[in-house]
């Protein structure tokens, strides 16, 4: 099959271009710089001459409708996230307009598969005590979750009309990552401080490796799933403090903030933002880190064929690799660099 890939050099696409040539695909990437496909792809073995290179922008119909020419299948996984408020322009051209240009071009061109990579954030708050893919997506407040959750109700009734698979991943987090996104940051800091953050609840978190195994399942099923969350496991935030003194061999202090203090400190990173001075602890942010509940994978893991990638694997691989690539300092990881 030959599938075209947008995102490409994101952390989600460049593991799910890996895995799609892995397993056999042709893959043409959609992508506005194509410096950085090479870059993106170099950590799995690959180089420029494994893709197609596509210039555009999901932005640009005519780009998205000559990216689409000759392929039978789209992923759709690009996408912005950020928790400033002066880019909230840019995340709905990006988050929901793009997404409306890339699956309106996918429907007239008639291709035969399309996976659209969502969050569990289009279906945030939680519903119930398990967040499910049948889950209604919902009318966040916040700038990211609302975008999400726009783009998640423009693929809902393009589903209606064409052939598409909807996944739901959580935190994704994993090695190899060319943004150094949010998660691994986060992680990074609490190394580095040596103070782990402790409040009510956990949160779910998807290892990009599952999700790009997944996505290629997707492709290659008879009956592909119509929505399917992708694997995540659930970590209580003791539970993570916990692990990460195990993975690391070090003693980490514990910052205990109570889940109503946290979501007013989030209020008041919110007023922050709008005074020009975005902080990473949002409103948004709080409700997630305290709100969140475990989902439904179950038929992800069957569409897997194994089991899926466990916590403690998922983040000793991470910090493993953050060492390597520079993000975090050999005395910070412990055991994991000694190792």
């Amino acid at each position: 099959m030959k599938i075209l890939v947008t995102g490409a050099t994101g952390l989600i696409g460049c593991h799910a271009v890996a895995c799609l040539l892995e397993a056999g695909h042709s893959v043409r990437v959609l992508v506005r710089d194509a410096a950085k496909v090479p870059k993106a792809i170099a950590p799995f073995g690959r180089g420029e001459a494994d893709v197609e290179i596509a210039l555009g922008s999901i932005e640009d119909d005519a780009a998205i409708d000559a990216g689409l020419s000759g392929c039978d299948g789209l992923l759709h996984c690009a996408g912005l996230f950020s928790p400033d408020k002066r880019d909230a322009e840019l995340l709905e051209r990006t988050n929901v307009e793009g997404t409306r240009r890339v699956l309106e071009a996918a429907e007239r061109s008639g291709i035969t598969r399309t996976v659209y990579v969502s969050s569990i954030l289009a279906l945030f708050p939680p519903a119930g005590q398990r967040m499910t893919a049948e889950d209604e997506a919902t009318s966040p407040n916040e700038m990211y979750a609302a975008t999400k959750a726009a783009a998640e109700r423009i693929a809902r009734e393009a589903r209606a009309r064409m052939p598409l698979s909807i996944v739901y991943p959580a935190a994704v987090q994993g090695p190899d990552d060319p943004t150094f996104s949010i998660g691994p940051q986060l992680v990074s800091e609490a190394l580095e401080r040596g103070t782990v953050l402790v409040t009510e609840g956990g949160l779910p978190s998807t290892d990009v490796r599952d999700l790009a195994r997944l996505i290629v399942a997707i492709f290659e099923a008879d009956t592909p799933p119509a929505g399917v969350m992708a694997p995540a496991f659930f970590v209580p935030h003791d539970d993570y403090h916990q692990m990460l003194e195990s993975l690391t061999g070090r003693s980490l202090s514990v910052q205990r903030v109570p889940g109503w203090l946290l979501r007013g400190m989030g209020w008041a990173g919110d007023l922050l933002g709008r005074l020009g001075r975005p902080t990473q602890l949002t409103s948004e942010a709080a409700q997630i880190l305290t709100r969140s509940v475990p989902v439904d994978d179950a038929a992800a893991c069957r569409l897997l064929g194994r089991t899926p990638i466990s916590a403690e694997e998922s983040f000793r691989d991470l910090i493993a690799w953050m060492v390597e690539a520079g993000h975090l300092s050999g005395e910070a990881a412990g055991r994991i660099a000694q190792d």
